[in-house]
Order: structure tokens, then sequence, then C-alpha cells
């Protein structure tokens, strides 16, 4: 699997009606980066769902929303009747059939509740946003976390990915 920076497109909205604390071209524009090192992790490439697939494009969208939106989808798709930080819906994962359009694969929606983020960020809403960021497109390739054995190998990845993004 063999992929550069221009085969992503990468959807960016907010209906966060504050401040968001980030400029959203900024946190954009170091999304492909996150996509690249990942898929140079061996575990990532092997493991994923686009594992054998055929394709030009990667799309994904990210929605920033605050705690009301955000706890409305998690009553309503997981039953669980509070606020959280990360959702996604990880449409190509989920998908038996993998279809692939037109050569793009839409790998599906991250929502990312500012609000949460902010409250867990202890200094830095930017490396919050992006570590949500990273954990929201690890569940779009197909990786969850039921077992603690798979947890800490989502927040090992992710760390990793953070660390060297923000060194660079």
């Amino acid at each position: 699997m063999t992929i550069n920076k221009s085969k992503y497109l990468i959807g960016l909205t907010s209906s966060y009606d504050k401040d968001l604390g980030f400029n959203t071209e900024e946190i954009k524009a170091l999304i492909p980066k996150i996509l690249d090192d990942l898929f140079n992790i061996k575990e990532i490439k092997e493991l994923s769902c686009l594992f054998g697939q055929k394709y030009k494009t990667i799309s994904l969208d990210i929605v920033f929303v605050d705690d009301t939106e955000i706890q409305k989808i998690n009553s309503e798709y997981r039953n669980k009747d509070k606020p959280t930080d990360v959702i996604t819906f990880a449409l190509f994962a989920d998908d038996d059939f993998k279809i692939v359009v037109e050569n793009d694969i839409y790998l599906g929606e991250i929502l990312i509740s500012v609000d949460t983020a902010k409250k867990q960020a202890q200094k830095d809403i930017i490396k919050e946003i992006l570590t949500l960021i990273t954990h929201g497109i690890l569940h779009l390739l197909g990786f969850d976390h039921t077992t603690d054995e798979d947890y800490n190998f989502i927040v090992n990845i992710q760390n990793q990915i953070i660390q060297n993004l923000l060194e660079s």
C-alpha cells in the first residue's frame, strides 16, 4: 500500500458556535502527515480495512461539535446518554462489501466534541484535537478497543503518531 499526501480528501467542518481555540486550517494541514505516519506502521498497513484494497484516494470527514450535540449522538447510536470526546462512523471498515467508488475509499466520519477536548487538554488543545483525530482515524481504519490489549495498541499508536508529529 503506497500512499502519498496528494491522495487524501479531508472534509473539516464545525457546528461549534464558540471559539474553537485552534485554527482548523492548521489542523487540516497536519492530517495527511498523521495518515502517512500511520501507514508507515507495519501493523496498521497489514491489519487495517484497507489491506488488499486498490484505490487512488482516501476520503474522510471531521466535524467539530459541542457536548450537547455529541451527547445526542452518543445517546442515539451508542445508548450512552452522556457527552464523549470522539465518535466515529466507520463506513468502509463496517461495510462487508468494501465499496470503492471511482478509485476513492470513503472511510467515514469523525465527530469531536470541542467542549470535552478542552476539558481533557491539560494545556495544549491542539495536541488533544490531534490525538482525538488520530484515535478517530484508527477507528475508521477498523481498529477498536474492546479489550485491554486492543486499547493499549490504539493508545500506543496514537501517542507515537502525536509525538512524531509534534517533534517534526
